[in-house]
């Protein structure tokens, strides 16, 4: 398994210590469960868990240089948004995609390779609010850290190069959920 003249090499051994965010017993049980059985699934309840440990994971197997799993855990972290919107759409600076979100969760994903797909992902479901509210739930990490407003003004160009414009109207499609809408006003730029 290991080679070279280092002690893992010769006791065929290694020790992984606990690393916030990165090691736990959950995030390598959960690598051991892709491993082998090329399946995602935590056995927690609460969607805003699901999302840390999908992104522990993602930061694991990064650390691992494992790249494989990487649409796996996107896919995975896709649906737990999906699944888990605003019950209250009204509020419109958090839209139903970021409703589950939190900030430890975009702080701890720029720790990600740039182009990593879970970084694509966490930014695809805040360009609705971007789009739309001056004040977008998640503006001040987009300030303070700008691997993640990179992330997201690349997803943003995309919708808008998407856009369906025909006659005086103009639609969108979400790149989290593929919900088209009507272009009726955005932001104030």
């Amino acid at each position: 398994m290991f080679e070279g003249k280092f002690i893992e090499g010769q006791q065929q051994t290694t020790i992984l210590e606990e690393m916030e965010g990165v090691v736990s017993a959950q995030s390598f049980e959960a690598f051991l469960q892709w491993l082998y059985l090329r399946k995602i699934r935590f056995d927690l309840s609460e969607p805003e868990h699901q999302i840390s440990a999908t992104i522990e994971l993602a930061r694991f197997a990064d650390m691992c240089n494992v790249t494989a799993i990487e649409s796996e855990v996107a896919r995975y972290l896709k649906n737990v948004l999906i699944n888990h919107p605003n019950p209250e759409r009204i509020n419109i600076g958090i839209t139903i995609n970021t409703y589950r979100l939190t900030s430890q969760h975009i702080i701890s994903a720029t720790f990600l390779p740039e182009g990593h797909a879970i970084r694509r992902i966490l930014a695809a479901a805040t360009v609705r609010g971007y789009l739309l509210c001056e004040n977008h739930r998640f503006a001040q990490e987009t300030r303070e850290y700008p691997s993640f407003g990179v992330d997201l003004l690349h997803e943003v160009g995309l919708t808008l190069k998407g856009m369906n414009i025909a006659g005086y109207g103009a639609t969108w499609e979400d790149p989290l959920n593929g919900d088209k809408s009507e272009v009726q006003e955005f932001r104030s730029f």
